[in-house]
């Protein structure tokens, strides 16, 4: 996949054509997920795309931003076993399924859930793995607005949505969000430029994240590169680690198409860094 430009294109749909998405075009969607990489190997996913006559009214009240669930002709199912960082990986495997869908000519949205086990209940899966994601899918009609961020549809702090004309307003720039060596000195974009690393971060600032509040902050050391999470008193730890998937996926798979494969390592390295009392770090790379 072109990387750069569906990151730099992918936005969030609410409104959606009447229109089933054809069998071909799911199926590649499903084998993307399947043969893709992933951030965690070793915690198991499984993937369902369902109709809207087997999902819509099922969950209806139960699933959507203010309990008013999208309606769209599909939604893709995600349970996971229940592990360490598992949630971030569901963030990362959801938001590569967003991606694929994009290139494949559809539009997606996160849904807000509170209560997975209804869920599964409503939809009748008998499974002793997690809920954790529902993401709405299909043809998106023609809007003049859209969600700047593709995940406020899950936030369950009720905060008012912003809707703003692209995905790329309100950004902090890159000097704004990476460090050298500890927090506070920041980075020089030329710098960044001569190591081939200025892209990564470039487009991870673009990663959807909630109320876009923006909270990723990174830290180069030699050859590791650390990245921090803001921590809000209205975001809960479901919407923290979610956001921590997205955008560990987008600079991961930037890095990967322009310099060499990169592999996340989730927790603490063994420095500090002065790492402010609001931010936690939760992973770092090897570069």
């Amino acid at each position: 996949m072109d990387y750069k430009k569906l990151i730099s294109k992918v936005k969030s749909v609410r409104n959606y054509k009447n229109k089933t998405v054809d069998i071909e075009v799911l199926d590649e969607l499903k084998n993307f997920y399947e043969k893709g990489k992933k951030l965690i190997n070793d915690i198991e996913i499984e993937v369902f795309i369902k109709g809207k006559e087997d999902v819509f009214r099922q969950i209806k009240g139960d699933a959507g931003y203010k309990e008013n669930m999208i309606e769209a002709p599909h939604y893709i199912i995600i349970l996971s076993e229940e592990k360490k960082y598992y949630i971030e990986n569901t963030g990362y495997a959801g938001q590569g399924l967003i991606l694929k869908s994009y290139e494949l000519g559809l539009g997606s949205c996160w849904i807000t859930f509170k209560d997975g086990d209804l869920i599964k209940k409503n939809l009748g899966i008998d499974s002793d793995k997690k809920l954790t994601a529902i993401i709405a899918l299909g043809y998106a009609e023609n809007e003049t607005k859209v969600i700047d961020d593709s995940k406020l549809q899950y936030n369950p702090s009720k905060a008012d949505i912003k809707i703003v004309e692209n995905n790329v307003s309100y950004r902090l720039g890159v000097e704004d969000i990476v460090f050298m060596n500890e927090w506070g000195k920041c980075a020089d974009a030329d710098e960044l430029q001569n190591w081939g690393l200025f892209d990564g971060f470039e487009y991870a600032r673009l990663a959807p994240s909630t109320l876009n509040r923006q909270p990723w902050r990174f830290i180069i050391d030699d050859n590791l590169v650390v990245l921090s999470i803001r921590k809000d008193a209205n975001i809960n730890e479901y919407e923290d680690k979610i956001d921590t998937g997205i955008v560990m996926l987008y600079f991961e798979s930037i890095i990967d198409s322009t310099l060499f494969d990169i592999t996340w390592v989730m927790g603490k390295p063994e420095k500090t860094y002065n790492i402010p009392n609001d931010y936690m770090i939760v992973g770092y790379s090897k570069i």
